[in-house]
C-alpha cells in the first residue's frame, strides 16, 4: 500500500508576526522573496495533492506560491482548487519570461475572482 506524505506545518521559530506561504510544486529555494506580500514569510513546501489539508491545518496562510506549470498540475488547476477551498489570500505564480503575463493573470483572476493573483516572470522557470 502506498503511503502518502504527511503534512508538516508545525510552528517553528520565525520572526515575530511572520506569515506563512505555502509553496506548491517547486523548491522553496526557487521562490523569489521580493514579490511576496511579506518578505519575512515562512515558506513551507506542500504537495499539490495535500493542498486542501494544508489550508485546513494552516487557515492563516497568507500566500500560495507555485510555478506556472508543474509536473502534475498547472496554475489553472491550482487556482480552481483555491477557489473551491474559498482561499482569499495571495496566489503568486512564478512563470518563465512570457510576452504578456497580464493575460495569464487575467485568466486566473476570472477563475478566482476573490483571489489576489500575481504573475512573476523569472528567467529559468
Amino acid at each position: 500500500m502506498k503511503q502518502h506524505p504527511q503534512i508538516h506545518i508545525q510552528p517553528r521559530e520565525a520572526p515575530a508576526g511572520a506569515t506563512l506561504a505555502l509553496v506548491i510544486g517547486m523548491p522553496t529555494s526557487d521562490v523569489p522573496r521580493w514579490p511576496l506580500p511579506d518578505a519575512t514569510a515562512r515558506l513551507e513546501p506542500l504537495p499539490y495533492t495535500l493542498l486542501h489539508a494544508g489550508l485546513a491545518c494552516a487557515p492563516g496562510t497568507s500566500c500560495i506560491v507555485s510555478p506556472l506549470v508543474a509536473e502534475h498540475f498547472d496554475a489553472m488547476d491550482l487556482a480552481l482548487q483555491l477557489h473551491l477551498a474559498d482561499y482569499r489570500g495571495t496566489y503568486l505564480v512564478v512563470a518563465p519570461r512570457v510576452p504578456r503575463p497580464e493575460i495569464i493573470r487575467r485568466e486566473l483572476r476570472q477563475i478566482c475572482p476573490g483571489l489576489d493573483v500575481e504573475v512573476i516572470t523569472c528567467a529559468g522557470h
